[in-house]
């Protein structure tokens, strides 16, 4: 009957042949054979496959297991004794019971212990969740803005072919200098230059959000839906410090120091004695008899000093890695509300200089088509409002990757 409590071992064997028809079957019921989703569908997807995520919820299901069979009593155990004396041909036997009391509350510390460890696995996977959609949602506004640039390059890129065939023609009427027309050739070869380096930028960011979705990799060309914000958005307000302990990570932390400090009470009680119970009842020269004791340590030289001493150490240890951990965040919250300033700043002169550019490129596109302003000074205002149209895209991205940031230090901003 005992040994039918016992838990038996089941084997589970790894088949990676499956999982991977496993892996690509989800994956096609996950993206639907769509190669643009919205970063609301892509945050679904990663939060359910991100391999990170899944792991920190395997910690977590494992620290509920142990809390749940955490702070049980020890096991009773049992004693058999026979003894045959030949001399006196006598037989006698005994069976012996023990039984530890834990008068000092042990196995209850042990239980809290265990519980709070869960609450540190259970907070730590809500700081891994929050930090992984902020992540994903600054890589898909870089999706986004490695998009745009390449499209704005390759429109260039058909631009500036045309204006070097025309260019071309005007060289040899002698109506171009020959270092204008070298100069229109360097830009054309550095924008070809530029288009591949974006399409290598691009795809290693493709690849990289297939990555961090953790879906199988035969899906190509994954990237988010939607475009960038027009103009420069408005500023993100900075959480105060008291809002953010209400942050998982903060939690977290404060859990973590909490098991340490109980872990320190459980060494500290472990100084005094546990009593047991023991029980005899044997049959010795035909006389049954049976015998009850009571056992317990005499705290006189050891007392548990050196664990006692080691776990107060590690609540040092802790409590300034919490303290640390808190000031981080803090100064995390100033530096990217500083950062936000600044680049708020730059996106808004670069704005500012681009709607005069391209008011100016405007203006010279009119010129040009009434014969009023030559090929030269068209492509310059092209070329000149091209450059600050792709300076105007990474200030954006900068700025874009600084709040979004700054709204996931504020526990009250949910994106799922």
């Amino acid at each position: 009957m005992v040994l039918a409590g016992c838990v038996q071992y089941t084997p589970k064997p790894v088949d990676l042949r499956a999982d991977d028809a496993n892996w690509r079957q989800l994956t096609a019921d996950m993206c639907k054979s769509r190669r643009s989703m919205s970063p609301a569908e892509l945050r679904r997807v990663g939060l359910l496959m991100n391999p990170e995520l899944l792991k920190a919820r395997l910690s977590y299901a494992k620290s509920q297991g142990k809390a749940e069979y955490a702070g049980l009593w020890d096991d009773p155990s049992m004693g058999l004794e026979f003894e045959r004396v030949f001399a006196l041909d006598i037989n006698n036997h005994s069976l012996s019971p023990t039984l530890a009391l834990p008068v000092t509350g042990l196995p209850a510390l042990r239980k809290q212990i265990a519980e709070q460890y869960t609450e540190v696995d259970y907070w730590t996977m809500r700081d891994k969740e929050r930090s992984y959609m902020a992540e994903l949602d600054v890589l898909c506004y870089k999706l986004m803005a490695a998009e745009a640039k390449l499209g704005l390059m390759r429109r260039r890129l058909a631009a500036l072919r045309d204006e070097q065939q025309r260019m071309t023609r005007l060289l040899e009427l002698g109506e171009v200098a020959f270092a204008d027309y070298q100069t229109g050739t360097e830009r054309l070869n550095e924008t070809i230059k530029q288009v591949q380096e974006q399409e290598t930028e691009q795809l290693a960011l493709q690849q990289q959000l297939v990555s961090s979705l953790g879906v199988h990799p035969s899906v190509t060309g994954l990237k988010p839906s939607g475009r960038l914000p027009h103009g420069v958005p408005a500023a993100v307000s900075a959480p105060s410090a008291d809002t953010m302990l209400a942050l998982p990570v903060v939690k977290a932390a404060m859990a973590g120091y909490g098991a340490v400090e109980t872990e320190l009470r459980a060494e500290i009680r472990k100084q005094y004695p546990e009593l047991g119970i023991s029980g005899l009842y044997g049959v010795e020269d035909d006389n049954e008899k049976m015998v009850l004791g009571v056992e317990f340590s005499l705290p006189l030289w050891n007392r548990n000093r050196e664990a006692i001493a080691t776990s107060t150490g590690e609540r040092e240890i802790k409590q300034a890695e919490t303290i640390q951990a808190w000031r981080e965040l803090v100064q995390k919250s100033s530096a990217l509300a500083a950062q936000q300033k600044l680049l708020l700043t730059h996106c808004r002169s670069e704005y500012s200089r681009l709607i005069e550019l391209e008011s100016a490129t405007e203006q010279q596109e009119k010129l040009f088509n009434l014969g009023e302003s030559k090929l030269l000074e068209l492509a310059e205002a092209r070329h000149l409002t091209y450059e600050r149209k792709l300076a105007y895209l990474d200030c954006l991205v900068n700025l874009l990757a600084t709040q979004t940031q700054l709204r996931y230090l504020n526990p009250s901003y949910n994106q799922q």
